[in-house]
C-alpha cells in the first residue's frame, strides 16, 4: 500500500493524497472488526457508528458500517452529522461496546478520519491502539480478505435527544434566560448545527448553519479567531451579548465577547474552571495538560483545590475523569469536560457551562475575563505552529536535544520537563515548550512570560537557535 495507516493521538486521519481512500477506511473498518471479535466478548456485540460533515464521511461511515455487519458485529450509524462528544455519551451511556466516528475534527477541509472508541467512550490507550495497527498491517497488505457483503437495509439511530435531556442534570436552562440581549451561536457548517436551537433562548442568532463539507473562507474549522469573521462582525453590527463557536466536529469552543474580541481559550478554560469549582462548592482537582498557562495554578489555589497536568491529547486526562480524579479537565486547544458526563471533550456542554457562568454572574464575558485577571493574575501567552518538512525532521529534533544549552548560558534554565516534548522552566516565572504536534507535521511552541515583548525575545530566541524562518 502506498500511505501506510497509522493511528495518532486519536485515531487515524489523512487526506486523499497521503491515504484517504475507501480501501483504507475499510482496512481500518476490518482491523476494528478482528480486535473486537479477538477479544470473546459474552455480551452482545454492538458498535455505534458516527460521522461529520465532510466530504464522504456518511459514505465512510456506510462502508464501516457494512464491514462490520459482515463480521457479525452488530452496527448502527447516527441518523445525521452528530458531534463526536454526542457519540462518546451514547457509547457510555447505552450497550455499546465502542464505537466508530468518522471525522478529522478540526483539521482542513481534505483530511477526513476513523476515531475509535471504547465501551465507556474513551480513546484507546497506545497498548490497544498498537494492537489495532498490526491488524492493519495485515490487511494492508491482504485487502481480498476483508468482509464486505450486501447490506440491503442500515440501522439507524437518532443519539441527540438523550444527550440533551442529560444537559438538564448539569446547565440550569432556566438560568441562561438572565443573560442580557442575545446570543449568537456559530455552527462553521459543522456538525453541531440544529442542535443548540432546541435548548436555548428563541431569540438566539444562529450563523452558518447548513452542512458544507467546503467549510468557505476557512482554512479549517477550528473556532480560532481567523475563522470567525462573520461572528465577529455580527456581534459587533447587531449588539449581542456574547458569541460562542464550534469545530468541525463540536467538540472543542471558541468564545467572543460583546465587544467582537475573541477569548483565548487558556482564560476561557480558567474562567470555566473557576465556575465549576464555585458551581459545586467544591475543592476537587483540576486536569489540564503541560502546555496550559499558570493561571490555572492560581485558580485552584483560590478554591483549595490542586492541579494533575498530563502529556498533551485528552485520551491523557480522559482517565482522571473516568476515575474521578479531577472535576473538570480542559487543553489549550479549547477542549473541555466535566466529571459524571462524558470523558471526553465537549464543545456543547463548555459552551453551556459558559454561558450558565455569564448568567451566574449577571455581567457580561468581558468582565468574566477581567474578573478572572485581577483575581488570579494576567500574564502574556502564545503558541506558534511551524510547519516542517519531513526531510528536516532529525535534524530539527537534534538541535531541539540542545537548546538547553542556550537557556542555561545565560543562567536562565531552572528545570526541564520531558512529559511531552521538551518543557523548560526559566527564570522570571517564564517557561517554553516545544512539542511535535500528534495529527499534523507541525512543531508547536508555547510559551508564557510577563509581557508581549518578552514573549517575543524568547520566541526569536528559539526560532533563531533552531535556525527556522517564521
Amino acid at each position: 500500500m502506498k500511505n501506510k495507516v497509522k493511528f495518532g493521538t486519536d485515531g487515524w486521519r489523512a487526506t486523499p493524497s497521503t491515504g484517504l481512500s475507501n480501501e483504507n477506511i475499510m482496512i481500518c473498518a476490518q482491523s476494528f472488526s478482528d480486535y473486537i471479535n479477538q477479544k470473546n466478548l459474552k455480551k452482545e456485540k454492538k458498535i455505534l457508528i458516527g460521522y461529520d460533515t465532510r466530504k464522504n464521511s456518511k459514505k465512510y461511515a456506510e462502508l464501516t458500517y457494512k464491514v462490520l455487519e459482515s463480521n457479525n458485529i452488530e452496527a448502527f450509524i447516527t441518523s445525521r452529522p452528530t458531534p463526536t462528544p454526542i457519540c462518546s455519551f451514547h457509547i457510555k451511556h447505552s450497550d455499546k461496546i465502542g464505537g466508530v466516528i468518522i471525522t478529522a475534527s478540526h483539521n482542513s477541509k481534505d483530511w477526513n478520519g476513523f476515531k475509535i472508541r471504547s465501551g465507556d467512550g474513551l480513546s484507546f490507550n497506545e497498548k490497544e491502539t498498537k494492537k489495532i495497527e498490526k491488524i492493519v498491517d495485515y490487511y494492508s497488505d491482504n485487502n481480498d480478505k476483508i468482509k464486505n457483503k450486501r447490506i440491503i437495509k442500515i440501522k439507524k439511530l437518532d443519539i441527540i435527544k438523550a444527550y440533551l435531556d442529560s444537559m438538564r442534570n448539569i446547565i440550569d436552562f432556566d438560568h441562561l434566560k438572565k443573560i442580557n440581549k442575545t446570543i449568537c451561536v456559530d455552527y462553521m457548517h459543522g456538525s453541531v448545527a440544529g442542535i443548540l436551537e432546541k435548548v436555548l433562548p428563541t431569540n438566539t442568532r444562529f450563523l452558518r448553519e447548513s452542512f458544507d463539507h467546503s467549510f468557505p473562507n476557512m482554512e479549517q474549522p477550528e473556532p480560532i479567531l481567523k475563522n470567525l469573521t462573520p461572528l465577529v462582525n455580527d456581534i459587533k453590527d447587531n449588539k449581542f451579548s456574547v458569541g460562542i463557536a464550534f469545530d468541525g466536529d463540536g467538540d472543542r469552543l471558541g468564545v467572543v465577547d460583546e465587544n467582537g474580541k475573541f477569548q483565548n481559550a487558556t482564560d476561557v478554560f480558567a474562567i470555566l474552571a473557576d465556575h465549576v469549582l464555585k458551581k459545586y462548592k467544591s475543592s476537587e482537582n483540576i486536569g489540564t495538560t503541560v502546555t496550559m498557562p499558570t493561571i490555572i495554578e492560581e485558580v485552584a489555589k483560590k478554591n483549595k483545590s490542586k492541579i494533575f497536568r498530563t502529556p498533551v491529547g485528552f485520551k491523557n486526562l480522559a482517565p482522571l475523569l473516568e476515575e474521578s480524579k479531577v472535576i473538570f479537565a480542559g487543553e489549550e486547544s479549547g477542549g473541555y469536560s466535566i466529571k459524571n458526563h462524558v470523558s471526553d471533550k465537549d464543545g456543547i456542554l463548555s459552551a453551556l457551562l459558559y454561558l450558565e457562568c455569564l448568567a451566574t454572574n449577571n455581567c457580561k464575558p468581558s468582565d468574566l475575563l477581567k474578573n478572572i485577571h485581577k483575581e488570579f493574575g494576567m500574564k502574556s501567552y502564545q503558541r506558534i505552529d511551524i510547519k516542517f518538512n519531513e526531510k528536516d525532521r532529525k535534524k530539527i529534533l537534534l538541535k531541539l536535544s540542545d537548546l538547553h544549552k542556550n537557556f542555561s548560558s545565560n543562567n536562565s534554565l531552572i528545570e526541564v520537563d520531558k512529559t511531552d516534548g521538551i518543557k523548560f522552566f526559566l527564570t522570571n516565572d517564564e517557561w517554553v515548550l516545544i512539542r511535535e504536534s500528534g495529527t499534523e507535521p507541525l512543531l508547536r511552541i508555547y510559551i508564557e512570560s510577563n509581557s508581549e515583548k518578552q514573549i517575543n525575545q524568547l520566541k526569536n530566541k528559539v526560532l533563531s537557535f533552531l535556525k527556522i524562518e517564521f
